[in-house]
């Protein structure tokens, strides 16, 4: 069902809690060395890219970095290609399971409604979906959200045939009928609603377990402290920007992720964003709990092998709210 582009940019603004905050100190000269910082095409992930991209010159000794998918930023950051990176809190995990000394500085986003399990017709129990093939990326938050579906459903995730699609590649092997089920997240899961799929399952049924973060190396929170407040900034000026330049943001969007404007907001439907009064509490006290539900869940899908290691956060590079 096609959402209006009203109705989208309403929820969508629903979701805006950031104060107004200070520009001043995001731009201007620094004496430190530029900050790299690797991303994917991600709803959550855009207001801090089109701020970059609207207000170049207020984020001076900014670099973001694109590339494919999580895997591409995990192995940049292994490689001390980059500094920083826009990833899912699991993916966070998995890296710090490898070896990867991550601290997480700002909570991006959480999908309360955003990502989803979708079926071909109608849904079905738990025995209903035995031998079941499903559309699912190999590593990420699609694995994190079936392992949740299945164990809401009393499933037994062996009972399914897992097929390596990541949601941009879903469509047209739905179309052929090639699989039975598929994880996916906006704008996708409206794409395949238009091909008659259904909702099962979302993420607004979990508690938070899938949600953005910014994480920084930890061997440069010193060396780049300048700067990392600026990208944290930067992510809570880039909801100020949408809000008030709705008409521009809506034209970036439909580019950017290739919809007409009247979709532009789509992608974003279901998703929050925690806005700066609550993150202080996100970093000190509610990230510990997501990991350890997180860390379960990566457990019993196979995914994590050992004790998952704690994810240290730092409050310390969140800008102050105007008065």
């Amino acid at each position: 069902m096609k959402l209006p582009f009203d109705r989208a940019r309403r929820r969508w603004l629903g979701t805006l809690g950031a104060g107004a905050l200070a520009a001043a100190g995001i731009g201007g000269c620094t004496p430190e060395p530029p900050l790299r910082v690797s991303y994917h095409l991600w709803a959550g992930y855009e207001p801090l890219r089109l701020y970059v991209d609207a207000a170049p010159g207020e984020a001076a000794g900014l670099q973001l970095v694109e590339v494919a998918d999580a895997e591409a930023q995990l192995q940049l950051l292994r490689l001390g290609r980059v500094e920083a990176a826009m990833l899912t809190l699991d993916e966070v995990l998995l890296g710090r399971a490898q070896g990867l000394d991550l601290t997480v500085v700002c909570i991006l986003d959480v999908s309360a409604g955003a990502d989803h399990v979708m079926a071909r017709a109608h849904c079905r129990d738990a025995s209903g979906w035995r031998g079941a093939r499903v559309a699912v990326e190999r590593l990420g938050p699609g694995r994190v959200l079936l392992q949740a579906w299945c164990e809401h459903l009393g499933l037994d995730p062996r009972h399914l045939q897992r097929i390596p699609y990541s949601p941009p590649r879903q469509l047209e092997p739905w179309a052929r009928h090639e699989f039975d089920l598929a994880v996916t997240y906006q704008p996708y899961v409206e794409r395949l609603r238009r091909l008659g799929a259904v909702s099962c399952f979302d993420s607004s049924a979990l508690p938070p377990v899938v949600l953005d973060v910014l994480a920084v190396r930890s061997a440069v929170l010193h060396t780049h402290g300048k700067a990392i407040e600026r990208l944290v900034r930067a992510h809570f000026l880039g909801l100020e920007w949408m809000r008030d330049n709705a008409i521009d943001a809506r034209h970036r969007l439909a580019r950017r992720f290739g919809l007409a404007p009247e979709e532009a907001f789509t992608p974003f439907v279901g998703l929050v964003f925690p806005p700066l009064t609550q993150q202080r509490d996100w970093l000190e006290r509610m990230l510990a709990d997501s990991v350890a539900t997180i860390a379960g869940l990566l457990q019993r899908a196979g995914l994590l092998h050992a004790a998952a290691p704690p994810v240290p956060a730092s409050a310390r590079f969140l800008p102050h709210p105007s008065p």
